[in-house]
């Protein structure tokens, strides 16, 4: 491989461009880009996933059952927690720092080809991606979206399958301020006579939309069935469940990874992988900052309101005192999270060291107080855990934005 760039020169390119670059109406600047690079992408097979909540977790369940079933696995998601390599892996291992300069070089020859400077980071991410699982040869990639869909750039692909998560409201200045209009930037990756896999206990807006995409598009529509699933248990251990009274087990915890759990299950299925990678599947998925326990914390990146009803859900079942250390983004919907969160603990330690625009931990301390519950803030990541070292109870949790879930695991001394 001949060397393009320096590991630190990539970095330093990507944060050349913004992340959203400049605004689109099509898809037509991601092709220039992916021409140039000979439509690498064309000779991949694709589960394309899109989705409000649940889209790591069920891009993790779908590539550990391709891998277990014997496929070179590609996935590409995001965000990432602790390096930006994390975004892009084979079989579950992240790009090398070598292979991840050397393709983003590549992505930049073509970048400057093109004479486009109006790219978002993503973009010339995800070109680096498709080079990357192309020239490895995978079997298979497990492809997320970053935002929406129908304009998303990983939308250039045709899958073997898409797959929609839970639709709820985020991103709304992007997406709009209903659950139908984000629905029909979702919906946007249902491609013409592929099989589509909705996830369970979505909005009946968000159902219509689907099914009238799935419609137009002559694609088979998968919905399971709500009254087919029931939860049997969920704890910090994992969650049990009955799907068409089959029982599952996820080793990630929460009702929610019943919903994300039923998806990969019907997702999978369609693409003939057998029961006994995908309940093994199920049983072995992990996805870090997910309800993770970490040195006597548990850390989860619950950022916005769906979120964080699942996690006020599970956690408001766990019995004796328990602590918050928590720190949002001021582009989320903070205090309707926070509202929701908050009332399941007795004390709140507010952060705001992890981003630029994190919501002050003033604010946040003023929002505990007016629900009830003490607040101090915490100045840094080492400040905050040694202050819940002082504190009497039972669960100490981490929970928001996931950016601040980095900054602790890494003050936490987690290497992933």
């Amino acid at each position: 491989m001949i060397k393009i760039m320096e590991y630190s020169e990539a970095l330093n390119y990507l944060n050349t461009y913004t992340k959203s670059g400049k605004p689109i109406k099509d898809l037509s600047r991601f092709r220039g880009l992916m021409n140039v690079l000979d439509n690498v992408q064309d000779n991949l097979k694709y589960i394309h996933i899109a989705g409000t909540n649940g889209k790591g977790s069920v891009s993790e369940y779908a590539a550990l059952a391709l891998e277990y079933r014997g496929f070179k696995t590609g996935k590409f998601t995001s965000p990432y927690i602790n390096k930006i390599e994390e975004r892009i892996q084979i079989n579950g291992a992240p790009i090398s720092e070598s292979d991840f300069a050397f393709y983003i070089g590549k992505a930049k020859k073509a970048a400057e080809k093109t004479g486009c400077s109006d790219y978002s980071q993503f973009e010339i991410l995800n070109a680096a991606a498709f080079l990357y699982f192309h020239e490895k040869k995978c079997d298979y990639v497990v492809l997320e979206t970053g935002i929406g869909g129908l304009l998303d750039c990983s939308n250039i692909i045709t899958p073997e399958l898409s797959l929609i998560t839970t639709v709820d409201l985020d991103h709304c200045g992007i997406l709009g301020d209903t659950v139908e209009k984000i629905a029909r930037h979702k919906a946007g990756i249902i491609k013409p006579d592929r099989p589509v896999v909705l996830a369970p206990f979505q909005y009946e807006e968000v159902r219509e939309v689907v099914r009238n995409k799935a419609k137009e598009t002559c694609s088979e529509l998968i919905i399971p069935e709500d009254r087919d699933l029931r939860l049997i248990s969920t704890d910090l251990s994992g969650t049990r469940f009955l799907y068409k009274d089959k029982e599952f087990e996820t080793g990630m915890c929460g009702r929610h990874q019943m919903i994300n759990g039923t998806a990969a299950i019907e997702a999978l299925r369609k693409l003939g992988i057998g029961e006994e990678y995908i309940e093994a599947a199920l049983r072995n998925a992990a996805v870090p900052a997910r309800m993770e326990k970490l040195g006597g914390f548990v850390v989860d990146g619950a950022h916005n309101v769906s979120g964080a009803k699942a996690a006020a859900e599970l956690i408001g079942g766990q019995k004796g005192k328990k602590l918050l250390i928590t720190g949002m983004l001021k582009s989320k919907d903070f205090k309707g999270a926070l509202s929701i969160l908050i009332p399941e603990f007795d004390k709140v330690i507010a952060v705001d060291f992890f981003s630029p625009d994190a919501v002050p931990a003033e604010e946040i301390v003023k929002l505990a107080e007016g629900l009830g519950r003490k607040g101090e803030i915490g100045k840094s990541a080492r400040e905050a855990i040694e202050a819940a070292a002082k504190f009497e109870g039972e669960l100490k949790v981490v929970c928001g934005s996931l950016y601040l879930c980095g900054e602790m695991r890494r003050e936490l001394k987690i290497d992933d």
